[in-house]
């Protein structure tokens, strides 16, 4: 079993490379914010960035900093694909749990903040549709944006993605060659 994490700053491409993992090598998403999406969803509440951010750091305080990371592992050792997909990786603890699985690779993605912040507004995902340059920065600086800093010095591997899409993807299948060869994992597609 590989078991791949993926990091970076809000619109830097997580969501395209996990997207792809999945559909060119079939492998199984796992997301953090799913899991506090569904809490805020229990609750009636707007699964927006900032209702999350709020609710991961009140959990973290409240019932101690593992919980998430406790939460998110037992949903990966159930997971049933050769290849696991971490979508979301922000702290330091996420990436130590991470590197408990014997294969592990931590990809950070990076773009510049102008691109990340148009991709975010063509994206419309949580709340971003009418979000203010001001406002982008600012939830780029929050808490739960504090540790990607040190995350992204425990990266194997920081992709630029300030260019196309399909030299993303290039990038992506470059490094998935490689790794699965080394592993002995077949390629097998959704």
């Amino acid at each position: 079993m590989l078991v791949i994490g993926l990091a970076g700053r809000i619109g830097s491409g997580k969501g395209t490379v996990a997207d792809y993992l999945r559909k060119r090598y079939g492998a199984e998403q796992f997301v953090y914010s799913d899991i506090l999406g569904n809490i805020l969803e229990h609750l009636g509440l707007p699964v927006t960035r900032p209702n999350l951010q709020q609710l991961g750091e009140v959990l973290r305080e409240e019932l101690g900093r593992d919980i998430l990371v406790n939460a998110m592992k037992a949903k990966i050792l159930r997971g049933r694909k050769e290849v696991r997909l971490i979508d979301g990786i922000r702290y330091v603890n996420e990436v130590e749990m991470l590197r408990t699985f014997p294969h592990s690779l931590l990809l950070f993605m990076h773009a510049p903040l102008e691109v990340r912040y148009q991709r975010a507004k063509r994206r419309a995902e949580k709340g971003e549709i009418s979000i203010s340059l001001e406002e982008f920065k600012k939830r780029d600086r929050a808490s739960t944006e504090k540790e990607l800093a040190q995350v992204k010095k425990m990266a194997d591997h920081i992709i630029d993605n300030s260019g196309t899409t399909e030299e993303l993807y290039t990038k992506i299948d470059r490094l998935m060659k490689g790794l699965m060869d080394r592993q002995g994992i077949h390629e097998t597609r959704d």
